[in-house]
């Protein structure tokens, strides 16, 4: 059953005039300030044996063009640091149902002292239901920060339908000594769609609050306690509250290690409470020639089939450069989700993703890529799995790329 939603974040007419103005205006402040401006663009030919990642026997076989444009404004300035990137993403397939324009607009906002840093950060973005409900495997740096991921997604197809995604989250942190530091943090996310189906496209949000105590064991590692407090407005509404414990460790500024336990209540305004373990375990480490990204996390949170579900998640992602012009990828997640409602009618989905592909420095700022992808899907309730193959192979052109 299908149904128009009543209330909409924007219009499509609204999207490329938002961004547009977005980069006009960063682009204004960079005459003035100190900016760096860094554009990027990537197109190609992308083919898919099974784009909507149907059953068997509803394949869905598509190829043609996709280009991917973004520029990052960002301040030099070491205190006021800013960031703004409009992004627009489009397909053109020989399947011409299926062709889309996509737009996002990721920004942040710190103010850095010694004992102090306050901002904000958010995100909106405007996009095709197959990508939203079907993440991919490379994207993993978009999938959200160290043991934060962003979700949402439930897998279902039904018919062509977009989603409006917008995320909001204030933060604070100050350093009560040389050894401990208090820090509190919100969130607010939104996801409204064009159409309503039942158990597969709903509107959904999350709004929460945080507060943590932190004590610095070493020069590099550090212990933090944390308070949470969430909302939850799906088919049902619901909150929770709960709390953890986790431990960080600095090897590098630019590689870190985490681990996180702790427990979430979570109560239906209609029904029984639930206790869930929350955790998670992963890193980032960098070298001059190697990036690895590695994620672990159990997570509660909403998703677009309308209810809200216990999250396992694997996050995977390293890039090597063979040599200076050469470099590897391989990028993938992996999830397990399960109802936390006994009543819900949700049953367990398990999905994966994985993307690998080389890219060819010919110049300093061009390149040549290709990539394969696959994706498998499995639902509890269904005889059996899904899967589709894909690859893009194109160019990358960066022109005010650094060495």
């Amino acid at each position: 059953m299908c149904r128009k939603t009543p209330r909409r974040l924007v219009t499509p007419q609204f999207v490329s005039p938002a961004i547009l103005f977005a980069a006009l205006l960063a682009a204004g402040s960079a005459s003035a300030e100190n900016w760096e401006i860094a554009p990027r663009v990537e197109a190609g030919y992308r083919y898919s044996d099974n784009y909507h990642l149907g059953p068997p026997g509803t394949e869905l076989e598509v190829s043609g063009a996709e280009a991917d444009a973004l520029v990052t404004f960002r301040t030099l300035d070491p205190r006021t640091q800013v960031e703004i990137t409009p992004r627009v993403r489009g397909t053109y397939f020989d399947v011409s149902d299926e062709n889309s324009i996509d737009g996002y607009l990721d920004a942040s906002f710190a103010d850095v002292t010694p004992r102090r840093r306050m901002g904000i950060d958010g995100t909106f973005s405007r996009e095709d239901v197959t990508r939203s409900e079907l993440p991919e495997g490379g994207d993993v740096g978009g999938g959200g920060d160290l043991g934060n991921p962003v979700g949402g997604d439930s897998g279902r197809f039904i018919e062509h339908n977009t989603r409006d995604f917008v995320q909001v989250a204030p933060f604070f942190r100050y350093d009560v000594t040389q050894r401990q530091h208090v820090d509190f943090d919100a969130h607010y996310l939104r996801a409204d769609f064009e159409k309503q189906f039942a158990g597969a496209q709903q509107d959904f949000s999350e709004s929460g609050v945080g507060a943590g105590w932190g004590y610095q064991l070493s020069e590099r590692s550090s212990l933090t306690v944390r308070a949470i407090a969430s909302r939850y407005e799906t088919t049902v509404d619901s909150d929770a509250y709960g709390g953890y414990l986790q431990w960080d460790t600095n090897f590098t500024e630019n590689s870190r290690v985490y681990v996180r336990a702790g427990a979430q209540q979570t109560k239906a305004e209609s029904g029984e409470s639930d206790t869930n373990v929350i955790g998670g375990v992963g890193g980032r480490w960098n070298n001059q020639r190697n990036t690895l990204f590695l994620d672990l996390t159990r997570t509660v949170e909403p998703v677009s089939a309308g209810t809200l579900v216990e999250r396992y998640q694997l996050r995977m992602q390293i890039h090597h450069d063979v040599s200076p012009r050469v470099s590897l990828m391989l990028g993938a997640r992996g999830s397990h989700d399960d109802a936390i409602a006994e009543a819900s009618t949700f049953v367990t989905r398990k999905y994966a993703a994985a993307e690998g592909g080389f890219e060819w420095r010919v110049l300093r700022n061009f390149a040549v890529t290709a990539t394969y992808s696959y994706r498998w899907q499995e639902y509890a309730d269904e005889l059996s799995d899904r899967s589709a193959n894909g690859f893009l192979v194109g160019f990358v052109y960066e022109p005010r790329r650094g060495d």
